[in-house]
């Protein structure tokens, strides 16, 4: 019988019985008494909104500022759906190319380093001090590119905090925990995705609850640059997800999007395919 302070280590294409024992050297037991620091925080600078559109402003002298957001949104949600949704890759890739060729180098420099710091926006939310928030939605309206004319308009963060709070019934919210179980939440005119924003930072924040692996939510606009916009936000705070470009009256699609979580998910989340 070998001593508790004993292990081996294991190679299962060798004979175990000839290999030497490793010697671990006993640790004296850590003091109880020292608390140590749990809390998760943000290893780079978060970035601001003024520093993504101060970068949206230096290319506003050629390009117009709402077209050159519009496409930001769109290659960023291309980026990262291509590294996950293998089979609408080539098509979105070609996309991804046809936009770029309407910018010069020094543009898409610009175009580059604003997605990078939308990139680090949104997933600072995963860490204690990131802050949930529609993000995109307010570079969206700061930028003017919400159409008032159509009747477009953006719910507040606020008000979508206080909605989603009044929509989460505790007790489901807690059945669900206690029993591992998918919670769903849909939103049929997500605009930027503000309102489902809203509903994480209430599960997480309020109940703990762990949506990266018990909420599925369904995203639909009519307007392609909200799908980009609500997909980003979903996908980079690590929520399984469908984002669709749909009339949610009459129900005709054009297009489907997936969160990489969704996808990298799919055995626990093969149930709500349907909706794609």
């Amino acid at each position: 019988m070998l001593p508790d302070n004993h292990f081996f280590f294991f190679d299962f294409t060798l004979d175990h019985t000839k290999i030497t024992p490793a010697f671990a050297p006993a640790t004296d037991e850590y003091d109880k008494s020292v608390v140590l620091d749990t809390t998760n925080l943000c290893p780079y600078k978060i970035p601001t909104i003024d520093e993504i559109l101060k970068l949206v402003n230096q290319a506003s002298h050629r390009v117009n500022p709402n077209k050159f957001l519009s496409d930001t949104f769109e290659c960023g949600a291309i980026a990262v759906s291509n590294q996950f949704d293998f089979p609408k890759a080539e098509q979105r890739e070609e996309r991804y190319k046809q936009i770029m060729r309407t910018y010069e180098p020094k543009e898409r420099e610009l175009m580059a380093e604003a997605f990078a710091k939308i990139y680090a926006l949104l997933t600072s939310v995963v860490y204690d001090d990131g802050t949930f928030n529609d993000w995109l939605g307010k570079l969206f309206t700061q930028t003017n590119i919400g159409n008032k004319h159509n009747g477009q308009f953006f719910t507040p963060y606020h008000i979508s905090g206080f909605c989603a709070k009044a929509s989460l019934d505790e007790s489901i919210v807690r059945q669900k925990q206690r029993d591992n179980e998918i919670m769903t939440i849909n939103d049929p005119t997500c605009g930027a995705g503000g309102m489902l924003v809203a509903a994480l930072e209430t599960l997480d924040r309020e109940y703990h609850f762990n949506y990266a692996h018990n909420c599925f939510m369904l995203g639909e606009d009519i307007d392609i640059r909200c799908v980009h916009m609500t997909y980003l936000q979903l996908s980079l705070a690590g929520v399984p997800a469908i984002v669709k470009h749909t009339n949610s009256l009459t129900r005709e699609t054009w297009d489907i999007w997936k969160t990489p979580a969704f996808i990298m998910q799919y055995m626990r989340f093969r149930q709500f395919e349907h909706y794609a």
